[in-house]
């Protein structure tokens, strides 16, 4: 609730929140984060055994890559603005119980179109969960700390990705790793009875001090706000920013374990520590980079990870296209794997840079509308490896790279910023 200082009404703010009530957002959204990639991740650890069974080729099940990734931009649109129109806890379970059920359903699929209808539910309830997540966390946390909890929240995926090479490579039948994915819903149980809601939120509900007219504004034009001045600057840069950086990892990511195991001809058990390593790689690179912009900045330290990406993707292109040695071509994929911690900045760096009424949408749109956009990627690298294998459509992912560092230097740093109800 709002606090009365000497007359004067203080709005909810960062301030507000517990150390009980933070350790719990940091915990929803980091459950629901890593989750999500767990059944997001499935298809692509198992893409050989779902064309086998199914009868389809490569670049048919790039069409399921692209479909459900497609379908994560209209999820995180959606459950976006419902987020800030129902709240951010309720919504939240929301969307883990979509993807969670979807993914569950996968093991039931008796042939491609059905699976693939699934895969399409299963993004929409994915597309949702990072904004709402991240919404709430940004309002929960410390400015001065908000980076390094975004990179935590974001290295969540990592550890859930280790769980999904785990499954994937124990199970005799994929179906029974889809069958699995249903344990979100166990977490989408616990959200809604434990996790606090965002109290700058409910303060634009109940109406309170200077936040009584942004909710009416909110309510009256809830999108107009949004798609005008500098929001609407914001939403196209920041969407192609994301463009860039998604597109640069499903195009690697989606494909690599096939590439690991068909193209280079690595063993099975060999190409699962290959992938255990980068997943601890990029680990350490989420955390790091979530830090560093606490201290130095969103962008900058964005520029730095995704340089050292470039770099990466260069070298993976050349040694691919000269048929390089395949230690080298690991060490290449390692090192694009630490690049990766420019993804940790986007959640707090798009919540700070939109108003509480509009956080989710705002935030939802750059992020989910840009991963659909990339969607396109797989679905490119499986159609480009008839003539130029895995290795060389992998390779365009360095274009989408310097797409990313070229409008992230349009972006605006706000570092640090006070959230409150009333902005």
């Amino acid at each position: 609730m709002s606090e009365v200082v000497q007359g004067q009404v203080v709005e909810p703010s960062e301030a507000t929140y517990t150390s009980a009530e933070r350790r719990k957002v940091i915990a929803a959204s980091g459950l629901g984060w890593g989750l999500e990639f767990f059944d997001l991740t499935l298809v692509a650890l198992l893409a050989k055994q779902i064309s086998d069974d199914f009868d389809i080729s490569l670049a048919q099940l790039g069409s399921v890559f692209t479909a459900q990734l497609i379908a994560t931009a209209l999820g995180g649109v959606v459950f976006g603005r419902l987020a800030d129109l129902y709240g951010r806890k309720r919504v939240l379970t929301w969307t883990i119980w979509v993807f969670g059920l979807a993914t569950a359903a996968c093991a039931l699929a008796p042939n491609l179109a059905v699976f693939l209808v699934l895969r399409v539910i299963t993004g929409l309830g994915v597309g949702g969960e990072w904004a709402v997540g991240f919404a709430l966390l940004n309002e929960a946390w410390s400015p001065k700390r908000r980076g390094l909890a975004g990179g935590a929240v974001q290295a969540a995926i990592w550890p859930a990705y280790a769980v999904a090479i785990f499954v994937t490579g124990a199970v005799s039948d994929w179906r029974h790793a889809f069958a699995i994915g249903i344990f979100p819903v166990l977490a989408a149980i616990w959200v809604r009875q434990s996790c606090p809601e965002s109290k700058q939120w409910l303060a634009l509900q109940r109406g309170e001090g200077s936040a009584r007219q942004l909710s009416e504004r909110q309510k009256s034009s809830p999108l107009a706000e949004l798609f005008s001045g500098d929001n609407l600057k914001t939403l196209l840069v920041g969407t192609i920013v994301v463009f860039g950086a998604q597109y640069s990892y499903y195009v690697y990511s989606s494909w690599m374990p096939t590439y690991l195991k068909g193209d280079l001809g690595i063993a099975p058990d060999t190409a699962q520590t290959v992938l255990y390593v980068s997943a601890a790689i990029a680990l350490v690179s989420y955390v790091s980079a979530g830090a560093l912009s606490d201290s130095f900045g969103r962008r900058r330290s964005l520029l730095l990870f995704a340089t050292i990406q470039l770099a990466a993707f260069i070298v993976f292109a050349a040694l691919n296209a000269l048929d390089g040695a395949t230690p080298l071509i690991i060490a290449s994929y390692f090192v694009i794997s630490f690049g990766l911690g420019y993804f940790a900045i986007f959640g707090a760096w798009f919540g700070e840079l939109f108003a509480t009424p509009i956080r989710a949408t705002g935030s939802s749109f750059c992020y989910s509308v840009g991963r659909g956009f990339a969607s396109f990627g797989p679905f490119i690298v499986g159609y480009l490896a008839a003539d130029y294998g895995l290795g060389g459509g992998i390779s365009t992912g360095l274009l989408a790279v310097l797409v990313m560092m070229g409008f992230a230097c349009l972006l605006t740093d706000r570092r640090g910023r006070l959230i409150t109800a009333a902005e």
